[in-house]
């Protein structure tokens, strides 16, 4: 009987251990795989929106915030920009949601002093949000700023720190913010400090940042151009400028690229949008014409299956339309979403 008590509980010891010492699965939330679809919405209507695009049913879920936080979002959606832990969602109409990555849940908001905000980054365990700032009497926007919160999921804006008109996207490098300012220059700011340490002037109009091959870029445009200017990681001066004969390409400064390093663009021309393909290896115009159709306002590029998704405004009468593009330029399907869909996050 002793030996039999012994033998159960040396079991039960190896069990424990076991299951002690096995690696546990957490089984991945809702919105942590698939495509989250960013719907701006329709100005004065304030509809912007979420929405989630399932691949294996080619399925959309509408109006993800509002059906999870018993809200509407609120604003016009202008950027989403997810972290392992928070996504935050960004409205021109002067505000940044907060909600958690795996499920969506709100867990906070910025939305004091907020005037036309555009992006953001985290750095520090601080948020830094562009902002245009108000417009003036010439409709020029002098006070534009990047607002500082001292809490990753959200509060009231700590200080503000000036830059150069209209900021758009940011990039955390080293223990430097970047700042993309349609002024056309990029602006410095020193973590820390907070503030802005030096510009760097510019050709085109800048727009966002990306990274390839451990290379910072900065993506900008103007009428006839595209400009994809290399930057020295160090002092972040240009050392390389690549241009692309590209005329009438989207004035939000949409763009798209995958691992191969193929942007996508798109130019609106006289009868038709086009989506046209560059490489940034080659430095060249790849495809003038890999795909055209109207009314395209974002774009987006799945690279687990060489999937190009193309957002159409539909001419902002009422929702819009999402589309598939397989790599021959060949449409897969299309799947209805919110008014104008004008970026994709892939989780």
């Amino acid at each position: 009987m002793k030996k039999m008590q012994l033998a159960c509980k040396l079991f039960l010891f190896a069990l424990l251990v076991s299951c002690g010492t096995d690696p546990v699965e957490i089984p991945q939330g809702a919105y942590e795989n698939g495509v989250l679809i960013i719907n701006e919405g329709a100005f004065g209507a304030n509809d912007g929106e979420v929405y989630h695009f399932d691949k294996n049913t080619a399925e959309a879920e509408a109006n993800v915030f509002e059906s999870i936080n018993s809200r509407p979002f609120a604003g016009l959606l202008q950027d989403l920009i997810s972290y392992d832990d928070y996504t935050y969602l960004v409205a021109n109409t002067g505000k940044v949601e907060v909600v958690q990555s795996a499920d969506f849940i709100s867990v906070g908001a910025v939305n004091n002093e907020l005037v036309n905000s555009r992006s953001m980054v985290r750095a520090d365990g601080k948020l830094y949000i562009s902002d245009w700032g108000p417009y003036d009497a010439f409709w020029s926007n002098t006070e534009s700023f990047v607002a500082v919160v001292e809490d990753i999921t959200g509060g009231d804006i700590a200080y503000k720190i000036p830059t150069p008109s209209r900021p758009e996207g940011l990039a955390f490098v080293g223990d430097r913010i970047l700042v993309a300012c349609q002024l056309g220059t990029i602006a410095v700011i020193e973590v820390g400090a907070d503030e802005v340490e030096k510009t760097v002037d510019v050709e085109g109009t800048p727009f966002f940042f990306f990274e390839y091959q451990g290379s910072h870029y900065l993506y900008a445009n103007d009428y006839d151009k595209i400009y994809l200017h290399k930057l020295n990681s160090a002092t972040f001066e240009v050392v390389e400028t690549l241009e692309f004969p590209v005329s009438n390409s989207l004035y939000n400064g949409n763009f798209t690229i995958n691992n191969s390093g193929e942007l996508f663009v798109i130019s609106n021309q006289a009868t038709e949008d086009v989506v046209v393909k560059l490489s940034l290896t080659s430095g060249s115009v790849v495809d003038e014409h890999f795909y055209s159709g109207s009314n395209f306002y974002g774009l987006g590029f799945d690279d687990d299956t060489q999937t190009l998704y193309i957002g159409e405004h539909n001419g902002w009468q009422g929702n819009g339309t999402v589309m598939r593009i397989n790599a021959q330029g060949e449409l897969i399907d299309d799947v209805a979403v919110g008014r104008g869909p004008s970026g994709f996050y892939f989780p």
